[in-house]
C-alpha cells in the first residue's frame, strides 16, 4: 500500500498537495476530508498522510501561497476522494454480501379440538346464537324447550348459561309483535359487554333487551328494524342490518334508522372499525330481487360502493375483477387487519380481499374446492393469519393460519350450525341436531391449540 500512496502522490505533485495539506490539517479539518463519512478511515487516512509528509519532505513545508490556492484544492478534493478508495481497497478484506434471508409469515397452528358437545332443551330446541367471554363463560340464545310434568312440551327458556360446570337455561322476558307479551321469546344473538351488562336480540321480532346486572330491561322497537344480525362498538353503538336492504343504528337509548338508499336486497352481515362501518347483501327470491350490495357508511348514511346481479354471474366461473355470486359476509379480524368478503355460493365460494373502496376493487384470497358443498356462514378471525370460514353442515370450517388452509370437521354427524364464534384460542359453533322432522338445540365447544 506504501508504494500505491507514493506513486499516486508523486503522479499529482505532492509537494504544491502538502502546502494545502500542511496547512489545513493544522487549522481546520473538515475541509480536506469532508467527503470522507467514516471516522475510523478518516483518522487512517490522517495517520498515512502526515507518515508520507516527514519522510518525503522532512516537515519541512509550513506556509501556504495564495497564487497556489486553487490548483491545490482541486488536487486536495482530488485526494479526499479517492485516497479513501485506495486505502479501503488495499486494507480492507472483502466481505461477501449477507444473504437476504425471506422471513417466513407468522403463522398460527391448524391443531383443533372438540372440548364439549351439549344438548340444551328438549324436543324442537334451537340454538341460533353464542357468544364468549372465556372457556368458562359462554352464552347461546335460542328457544329451548322443557317438558310438562304430563309429557307437553312446553317453551320456556331463551338463554343459556355454561359456567365451567354446568348449562343453566334462563327465561328472558321480550315483548314481541304489537307489543304482546312479555314472554320468552325466541331469541337470535346475544352479545356480552361485560357481567353487568348483556345484551339479547329477538329472532323474529323487533325486540331487544339486556341486563344491567340486576334485572332484565326489554324494549319493542316500532320506527326501524332491528335484527339478530348486528355490529356492537358498545351498548352505546350499535349497527342492525335487516331485510328490504334497512339498516339502524343504537346509541343506547333510542333506534334511529340509517339511509341506505336501499329497498332491496336484504342485508346479511356488518361490521366496523374505527372509521366505518360495512355491510353486505343479496337477495334470493323474487321479491327480493338477484342484486347484491356492498355500502359503508357511518351512523346516519350509508353509500354503496358496489352492485352487481348475482343471476348474471353465479352461473360462470369467475374472472380477474368479477365477483361471483352473492356478498354474504364482510368483517376484519381485529380493528388493524385487512378488510375481507365472502361472495358466492356452493360451488364458487370465494373469500376475497378488498383492496380499495372508491373505486371498489378486490382480489380473490382463497378459493374453495368446486367439489365442496358449501353453505357459509359468517365469517370471522381474531387475526389476519387466523381466519375462520365456517360452514352450516356438520360444523365444519376452513382455517387459515397465514400460510395454507385447513379443512376442520368436528365429528358431530347431522349437526346444522346456524352460527360460529371465536374467542382468543375457544371456539363455538351453535344449531340443531337433526333427527328426522325433530331437532335438538346444540352446542359444540372447542379450543385452537
Amino acid at each position: 500500500m506504501d508504494k500505491i500512496f507514493l506513486t499516486f502522490f508523486r503522479f499529482l505533485a505532492l509537494k504544491k498537495f502538502f502546502f494545502v495539506y500542511k496547512y489545513y490539517m493544522g487549522r481546520s479539518n473538515t475541509f480536506v476530508f469532508l467527503l470522507v463519512p467514516n471516522v475510523l478511515v478518516r483518522n487512517a487516512i490522517k495517520e498515512k498522510l502526515r507518515f508520507w509528509n516527514d519522510r518525503i519532505y522532512k516537515g519541512r513545508f509550513t506556509t501556504l501561497f495564495k497564487k497556489d490556492f486553487m490548483l491545490n484544492k482541486l488536487t486536495l478534493t482530488l485526494v479526499s476522494v479517492l485516497a479513501p478508495l485506495l486505502f479501503l481497497q488495499t486494507n480492507c478484506k472483502d466481505e461477501p454480501t449477507p444473504p437476504v434471508i425471506e422471513q417466513p409469515q407468522d403463522t398460527t397452528s391448524h391443531n383443533f379440538v372438540v372440548t364439549r358437545i351439549d344438548t340444551l332443551g328438549f324436543l324442537f330446541s334451537f340454538a341460533h346464537g353464542v357468544d364468549i367471554v372465556n372457556e368458562n363463560n359462554i352464552w347461546v340464545a335460542g328457544m329451548f324447550t322443557e317438558k310438562d310434568t304430563d309429557g307437553t312440551i312446553l317453551y320456556k327458556k331463551n338463554l343459556a348459561h355454561w359456567d365451567g360446570e354446568q348449562w343453566t337455561l334462563m327465561s328472558i322476558p321480550m315483548y314481541g309483535y304489537n307489543n304482546t307479551g312479555p314472554s320468552p321469546e325466541e331469541l337470535g344473538a346475544v352479545k356480552v359487554f361485560s357481567d353487568s351488562l348483556i345484551f339479547v336480540v329477538t329472532k323474529h321480532d323487533n325486540s331487544v333487551a339486556w341486563w344491567n346486572g340486576t334485572k332484565w330491561t326489554s324494549n319493542y322497537v316500532n320506527d326501524a328494524t332491528v335484527s339478530p344480525i348486528f355490529w356492537a362498538r358498545s351498548l352505546d353503538e350499535i349497527y342492525f342490518v335487516a331485510r328490504e336492504g334497512r339498516a339502524t343504528y343504537y346509541n343506547g337509548q333510542t333506534f334511529t334508522k340509517i339511509n341506505t338508499g336501499l329497498t332491496n336486497p336484504p342485508l346479511t352481515d356488518v361490521w366496523g372499525d374505527e372509521n366505518a362501518v360495512y355491510a353486505v347483501g343479496y337477495g334470493s327470491s323474487p321479491t327480493e330481487g338477484s342484486e347484491t350490495v356492498f355500502l359503508t357508511g357511518n351512523k346516519t348514511d350509508w353509500r354503496v360502493v358496489n352492485r352487481y346481479d348475482v343471476n348474471e354471474r353465479e352461473t360462470a366461473p369467475p374472472f380477474p375483477n368479477q365477483y361471483v355470486g352473492p356478498m354474504y359476509s364482510v368483517f376484519r379480524a381485529n380493528s388493524r387487519s385487512k378488510l375481507w368478503f365472502l361472495g358466492g355460493k356452493y360451488t364458487w365460494s370465494q373469500l376475497y380481499e378488498v383492496e380499495s373502496l372508491s373505486p371498489f376493487r378486490a382480489k380473490v384470497f382463497f378459493d374453495f374446492p368446486a367439489t365442496e358443498t358449501f353453505s357459509p356462514l359468517t365469517s370471522r378471525g381474531t387475526l389476519d393469519n387466523d381466519l375462520y370460514l365456517p360452514n352450516s353442515l356438520n360444523g365444519m370450517f376452513y382455517h387459515y393460519n397465514g400460510r395454507s388452509w385447513f379443512k376442520y370437521e368436528p365429528t358431530v354427524p347431522d349437526f346444522y350450525a346456524y352460527q360460529f364464534f371465536i374467542k382468543g384460542n375457544i371456539w363455538a359453533a351453535v344449531g340443531r341436531l337433526r333427527n328426522g322432522v325433530v331437532s335438538t338445540a346444540l352446542v359444540v365447544i372447542g379450543k385452537h391449540e
